[in-house]
């Protein structure tokens, strides 16, 4: 079994003295290791067994790590996945840990305790992308199963994922004392509401900072590495006429909507939904706009990939829409390049072939989905990140451009944000990016305070199409 490094051996003695805890250390510096040591030596000196929750697209990685990073056997290690029955089948097993997504264990613990009612522990991997809502089925079913099992311990870098409100299900299994009265307690403490309930602001983080304080163990990514190398730019491009014209008719509804979304979490607007498809995908809509060939952001990309063509290396682009990935995707290929597209469309299995295949260089190019693609996957050898269009939470950004930010960098990473310049509702989000990750750093003033709108208006050595900062990056 490999070493650990002193602050993950520092974390590990933390998960030992503190019964239900987290591990807040930045994506990229290593949270992995110690959770897997830690499962290991509960079993091996307590015979608690554990499960383990996470995204689906983490079982197959997360399970080798545990092999690696234990002294379990793969007989002990169970991914938990599949229809009922293999389900069924897979928890009767002998296994000490098992592994399973987020709804797999908040609809199968009864089923899972019954069989083994000897697990005490449960550790939870980005645990923001499943159990942050604090009042969903999901979340109020994973409170059910948490009555029975003593050990807790919460892995993310991002637990402000947009909003204060992430942070509360940590704080009801680690501290339910601070807000005795539930979730209704920390909303009326925490959220700054209009007349019509709606919240237009988070209020007074410095409890939650205590308690993070208390409960959570964190490595900075430059405690661990140093400083990040890398150089943000954003490139400005225009609509076709008939897209903007379509689009301007949406616009200011779209705008109203995102205003009343975006601190609550709550879904989008019909209106919103409509405006993004017209910026990333006009051409689904039919007549006219089915005869644009390409928007000002593909036009944008061909730029790059044609960069990535030429000299061979390697390029990752995130976009917020599936039609869109699937377009991207599309026009690699006719450019000539390999072309691997991870979305909530491709299996687990698919993605994690993919991953392999870029890894390996098979592939030259990697379209995905912030939403999927920014947790679990190491690919460092990029070094040019594309963001086609945003999704509004600081914490896709930064889990995304950390997938090639892993450890010390030889050279900076390229990070490319694409935006219409045209566009109210894409200023919106990038204000609301830079707001989100204001509040992540009022909680923790080690978090970084993004100001993508402000990188956005320095662009003055930039031509229009983006060349002349390209090249110069590359020289």
């Amino acid at each position: 079994m490999p070493e650990l490094r002193p602050a993950q051996v520092a974390h590990l003695a933390f998960f030992m003295a503190t019964p239900r805890c987290l591990d807040l250390s930045d994506p990229g510096t290593g949270k992995t290791p110690p959770a897997c040591t830690y499962m290991g030596f509960l079993w091996s000196h307590r015979k608690v067994r554990s499960v383990w929750t996470m995204p689906k697209s983490l079982l197959k990685k997360n399970r080798d790590e545990l092999l690696f990073f234990s002294d379990l056997t793969e007989e002990d290690v169970v991914i938990v996945d599949g229809p009922p029955t293999k389900r069924t089948k897979l928890m009767k097993s002998d296994g000490k840990v098992f592994l399973m997504g987020f709804d797999c264990f908040s609809n199968n613990w009864q089923e899972l305790l019954g069989y083994h009612p000897d697990i005490d522990a449960h550790v939870s991997d980005e645990i923001h992308m499943g159990y942050g809502g604090p009042s969903s089925q999901r979340t109020q079913s994973m409170f059910a199963a948490m009555k029975h099992i003593k050990y807790f311990l919460a892995m993310t870098g991002t637990i402000i994922n947009g909003r204060l409100s992430s942070v509360y299900p940590c704080i009801e299994l680690c501290a339910p004392h601070l807000y005795p009265h539930g979730y209704d307690q920390f909303e009326s403490r925490h959220s700054l509401k209009d007349t019509f309930g709606n919240t237009v602001a988070w209020i007074d983080p410095k409890p939650i900072s205590q308690f993070l304080g208390k409960f959570g163990v964190r490595q900075t990514f430059e405690a661990a590495y140093g400083k990040e190398k890398k150089v943000i730019v954003v490139e400005e491009c225009d609509m076709t006429p008939k897209q903007y014209e379509a689009y301007e008719e949406f616009e200011e509804t779209a705008l109203l909507e995102l205003e009343e979304v975006w601190l609550d979490g709550s879904l989008p607007g019909v209106n919103f939904i409509r405006c993004r498809q017209l910026m990333e995908h006009p051409q689904t809509f039919g007549e006219p706009l089915d005869k644009i060939k390409h928007t000002g952001k593909e036009e944008q990309l061909r730029i790059h990939m044609q960069h990535a063509l030429d000299t061979g290396e390697a390029l990752i682009i995130f976009a917020a829409l599936v039609p869109s990935q699937e377009r991207i995707a599309q026009l690699a290929e006719k450019m000539g390049l390999r072309v691997g597209l991870i979305n909530g469309n491709v299996s687990t299995k698919r993605r994690n072939v993919q991953s392999e295949a870029f890894i390996a260089r098979e592939l030259d190019v990697m379209v995905a989905s912030p939403a999927t693609a920014s947790v679990g996957y190491n690919w460092g050898f990029v070094d040019h990140v594309v963001f086609s269009s945003m999704d509004a939470m600081d914490s896709s950004f930064v889990q995304g451009y950390r997938r090639a930010m892993r450890g010390v960098r030889k050279r900076a990473l390229l990070i490319t944000l694409l935006k219409y310049r045209n566009s109210k509702i894409e200023n919106r989000i990038f204000e609301i990016i830079d707001q989100k990750s204001k509040l992540a750093a009022d909680v923790d003033d080690r978090n970084e305070r993004l100001d993508l709108q402000e990188t956005g208006k320095k662009r003055k050595h930039m031509t229009k199409s983006g060349k002349l900062s390209m090249e110069a990056f590359m020289k």
